[in-house]
């Protein structure tokens, strides 16, 4: 997967790239006398909701300039699967499962979101999702693959992009930024966003002071500035001030280089910030980025004293969650043996431990595998023991803490294997309100002029979990959006 992304960026960064720089700080900052704007737009970070808007500008003849700090496209795009939620798409239609409705839809995102997210930004992401696929397939030449039904909510809406590169989500962003490079975007990479620039008088957002070792310089625009820079899950200091210490011993599972500009930079402007306590996690092998998924789900989740401490018939997100919080160093184990081992939805699961190295620890006893995971033999065998002896009672749900899986497998069949995981950080779900055109919105709910959030630098869209494949499509959509918002704008429709 590492050596495909590497390919990637070989192949799509050459050509269309810039200077260098750093990170640093970030305040408002007035335009002084600040010359006469050559862009109509500036996009701030390169992943999908970036690129789209980009292509999408440079579509309808605006001028935009993409700007990205890494020396390439680096954060959790391209390490996303790659799906993608449509409804009643060709691509559907062509496998005969076009049988979907945006209000299911609707309703099974707000269900999702506890009925958080904010019902008009749901039904943007709801009514522009096929608009979308097809524009991206048709225009930009992304390949999806559909037609399998998964489970809820994903169901048969998911659409995986497909390419030479792994994952799905590093050949999205192939894809858009040789689209981009082709239609002859500006893009600079290595230049990284310090501040956000306001006219002295009217307070508007006109532009961007950026930072590359060239030092500091600042950049202007006819309509502002979007920020496709994702949320916080990086940065450390925001995640433990907004999520707490739990959060903050979390490994990253994705990208490194998310680090909350979507807050630090919009700061003085006063934005309404929303859900900055909500974020997607999940489990993983922080070492080397394993992820055991639905392997947590399948055997007898124990801390490093050997005892039951989590509900393995929980969700993924919520297992990881309560490592995290319930251990004092964000470690359990997993305990399986042969039988659970060899069910057929595991196998990549195994696969991912191997492929990256990772221990599963195995033995032909529990003995033996508990002493191999460092763990107190004694303390496995009871756990296993009471474990075993509630499920062929009947009495899972009964155990404390209880096991609320369908069908709670005994585990009794040697080989068994141990393996560790922690709970790792995603993605952050928080930020500026904005509103159904991609504006972020001031404490007194008034676009802030100039001033726009795509994808996970925005608020009020994820609340608590979200539908696979909802993150991509939904900076999908809005990078649209603005584009269209700033193309009306320019010729006075707005």
């Amino acid at each position: 997967m590492l050596e495909n992304r590497r390919e990637f960026f070989k192949t799509a960064a050459a050509g269309a790239l810039g200077t260098a720089g750093m990170f640093g700080g970030a305040a408002a900052v007035e335009a002084k006398a600040a010359p006469k704007a050559k862009y109509d737009l500036i996009i701030v970070g390169a992943g999908c909701g970036g690129l789209v808007c980009a292509v999408r500008a440079a579509e309808l003849g605006l001028k935009p300039l993409l700007l990205e700090k890494m020396p390439m496209p680096a954060g959790n795009t391209i390490y996303a699967a790659g799906f993608l939620l449509g409804l009643n798409t060709s691509f559907q239609k062509a496998k005969g499962v076009a049988n979907d409705t945006a209000e299911a839809f609707y309703n099974d995102m707000m269900k999702v979101s506890q009925q958080q997210a904010v019902p008009a930004l749901t039904k943007k992401v709801v009514d522009n999702c096929t608009r979308l696929l097809e524009w991206m397939h048709s225009y930009c030449g992304v390949n999806f693959a559909t037609g399998a039904h998964l489970v809820w909510p994903m169901l048969t809406r998911a659409h995986l992009v497909t390419g030479e590169v792994k994952p799905g989500g590093a050949q999205l962003a192939m894809t858009l930024l040789n689209k981009a490079k082709s239609l002859g975007v500006e893009v600079r990479t290595s230049t990284k966003v310090v501040a956000l620039l306001s006219d002295p008088k009217k307070g508007n957002v006109t532009g961007v002071r950026i930072k590359t070792k060239a030092g500091l310089s600042e950049v202007t625009s006819k309509y502002g500035v979007v920020l496709a820079t994702g949320g916080y899950s990086a940065n450390q200091q925001l995640v433990t001030q907004y999520i707490g210490s739990a959060g903050a011993k979390m490994p990253i599972r994705g990208s490194r280089i998310i680090a909350g500009e979507n807050i630090v930079l919009t700061a003085p402007f006063m934005p309404k910030v929303v859900h900055v306590d909500q974020y997607h996690c999940g489990p993983i092998y922080g070492p080397t980025g394993a992820n055991p998924l639905n392997i947590v789900n399948n055997g007898i989740c124990v801390n490093k004293q050997g005892v039951r401490f989590t509900d393995e018939g929980q969700t993924y997100v919520q297992m990881a969650r309560d490592v995290a919080a319930k251990t004092p160093d964000n470690w359990a184990f997993m305990i399986c043996d042969q039988t659970t081992h060899d069910i057929p939805i595991l196998k990549n699961d195994w696969e991912s431990y191997r492929r990256t190295n990772a221990p599963v620890y195995t033995g032909d006893t529990l003995e033996a595998a508990a002493k191999a995971a460092g763990l107190d033999p004694k303390a496995v065998e009871k756990t296993v023991s009471d474990w075993n002896e509630a499920v062929k009672a009947g009495k899972a749900v009964q155990m404390t803490p209880p096991n609320t899986l369908p069908k709670t497998p005994v585990i009794e069949k040697a080989p068994f294997y141990i393996v560790p995981f922690q709970g790792g950080m995603t993605a952050t779900f928080g930020g500026p309100l904005i509103n159904t055109e991609a504006q972020v919105l001031d404490t007194e709910n008034r676009p802030i002029e100039g001033l726009f959030c795509i994808g996970n630098a925005a608020g009020g869209l994820f609340y608590d979990n979200y539908v696979g494949g909802a993150q991509l499509t939904s900076a999908g959509v809005f990078g649209m959006t603005v584009a269209e918002h700033v193309k009306a704008q320019k010729e006075g429709k707005l």
